[in-house]
């Protein structure tokens, strides 16, 4: 993955709108793995604000595995509406391109996922993603 596209990464998390609000309910201890090709970064809540750092993660929640095409398809999203950031996310999880397929693994247990807010981001997104995902 190239420096641009770690920089978009990096620029949507902590400064798009929609990616300010999707994370505002996510705990401090929250990091996740990113795994972007020939790269290794981490998303974290540490400051009590999003960040995306050029480095490995210590012990994520989980790892997203996000190739390039994933990666300009989410910091292209200019809506602040967090249903429709949350329609496309599951998206490209869903897509069968593997330029664009975003993969998860889990690597904390349900009860750590629980305590670090991420229902909370689902509940967010409220009815747009609810009727989504049963449709897919």
């Amino acid at each position: 993955m190239s420096i641009e596209s770690f920089e978009k990464l990096k620029t949507f998390f902590e400064t798009a709108p929609v990616a300010r609000k999707a994370t505002k309910p996510l705990h401090k201890e929250v990091e996740v793995a990113l795994d972007l090709g020939t790269s290794k970064a981490r998303f974290t809540m540490e400051s009590g604000a999003a960040k995306v750092l050029h480095e490995p993660a210590k012990d994520p929640d989980f790892t997203l595995f996000m190739p390039e095409g994933a990666v300009k398809h989410i910091t292209s999203i200019t809506s602040d509406d967090v249903g429709e950031f949350g329609v496309e996310f599951f998206k490209l999880v869903l897509d069968r391109n593997p330029d664009r397929k975003v993969s998860i693994h889990i690597n904390a247990p349900t009860v750590r996922l629980l305590g670090h807010g991420y229902l909370a981001v689902l509940a967010q997104g409220g009815m747009k993603v609810t009727w989504w995902l049963l449709k897919n």
